[in-house]
């Protein structure tokens, strides 16, 4: 195996499973993992549940001491300035360079954010264990507490902030919940959900101004509601993070354009994985962008394999499963939903849960089930198999 240096930028899922995958199969080269947040890195999944209602920590993906066991050279606290692609180097602000031989962007996502609201107490996103701190805080204190986003990370800091006791209400400016991931029949099934909790759900509205002072008091809608809060979480989306690229001459649309190997274009010994890859995907033709775990780790195997392999380059494909745990019920997907297609809604295998499957021409293309795992699965083998 060659000794040459690999660096890995962003301690996410897929920077630190890449960094451990490159270990457990053999490269002996020096990895270096750099990471602007301090700590040990840590999974995100649990900051919008179980972080938030019962004061957990989130699950680290490794500590410093295991990392340093694997010989991967963990440097938490890093604040990665830029890339300079001819000098092959991580520009890092009052430090020396990091150079790199062979190049691994993990760095994920930042929370859309709501310039109106900038600066006033009460105001929280929802994307570290900081902001997980902090949201925690403010619930224990108590109030009203208004979502601004109907989408999974909304939705569940909703639930979480209901069995807390707390008054909830959710605002989506698209006509239903969830209208740009699921069909009608998912979104009118999860709002149910939500409002047989208590969750009041207004759809079809935006967010025009808000009351208060340096704190919040309450938020304006366009068709002049008025909803008191003293607590409002932003969750109205992802946009990936690749500001400190800015000049870089990585190709950056959305996300860091990468083909199906996962490669960034025109470039050499430089991929990307996660929430900022944007890939090629040969079969439509089209560059598609994943903000799930699954995606994430899966794509850190490919990484991997294509740092590593003699061989042909593994190309990602995902079969599209996500998943959301919303008021204790388990909400899972997989395969395809679009225009075109049609929902049927269909008795489970073990007669609880709800199944929802989504048919193109008559062939099952993808399904969501609550509290149905075993129904999933199936649906997952079939996809798989064709």
């Amino acid at each position: 195996m060659t000794r040459s240096t690999t660096v890995v930028v962003g301690a996410s899922v897929a920077g630190v499973r890449v960094a451990q995958t490159l270990r457990r199969r053999g490269h002996d080269g020096p990895v270096i993992l750099l990471e602007r947040e301090p700590g040990n890195p840590y999974d995100k999944p649990a900051l919008s549940k179980t972080v938030l209602v019962q004061d957990e920590l989130p699950s680290a993906l490794g500590t410093a001491t295991e990392l340093a066991e694997e010989n991967i050279d963990f440097r938490a606290g890093t604040a990665v300035d830029g890339l300079d692609l001819v000098a092959r180097q991580i520009l890092i602000h009052g430090e020396e360079p990091v150079p790199f031989a062979q190049l691994v962007i993990t760095t994920g996502s930042r929370p859309r954010r709501l310039s109106q609201f900038d600066g006033l107490r009460g105001v929280h996103y929802l994307r570290t264990r900081t902001d997980a701190a902090a949201l925690r805080a403010a619930f224990i204190r108590g109030g009203r507490v208004v979502v601004i986003g109907g989408g999974f990370i909304g939705g569940e800091v909703a639930a979480s902030a209901r069995s807390l006791g707390l008054p909830v209400t959710i605002v989506e400016a698209a006509p239903r919940l969830l209208a740009r991931l699921m069909p009608t029949e998912v979104s009118e099934a999860v709002a149910g959900l939500h409002r047989d909790h208590g969750v009041k759900v207004i759809c079809g509205r935006t967010v025009t101004g808000y009351r208060g002072g340096s704190d919040i008091e309450a938020i304006e809608l366009d068709d002049g509601t008025v909803l008191p809060a003293e607590i409002v979480v932003i969750g109205i989306g992802t946009v990936p993070d690749t500001a400190w690229l800015e000049g870089s001459g990585l190709r950056i649309d959305n996300g860091i354009l990468c083909g199906p190997n996962l490669a960034a274009e025109a470039t050499d010994g430089v991929f990307v994985a996660g929430d900022v890859a944007r890939w090629h995907d040969p079969t439509t033709g089209f560059y598609d962008r994943a903000e799930h775990w699954t995606s994430a780790r899966d794509q850190a195997a490919v990484v991997a394999h294509n740092l590593i392999a003699d061989g042909p380059p593994k190309h990602f494909a995902t079969d599209g499963y996500v998943w959301s745990d919303q008021f204790g019920v388990s909400i899972q997907h997989v395969g395809r939903t679009g225009p075109g297609l049609r929902t049927e809604r269909r008795p489970t295998k073990v007669g609880r849960g709800q199944l929802f499957v989504h048919l193109s021409g008559g062939h099952v293309v993808g399904a969501t089930t609550f509290d149905a795992p075993s129904d999933l699965l199936a649906v997952r083998r079939d996809l798989a198999s064709r």
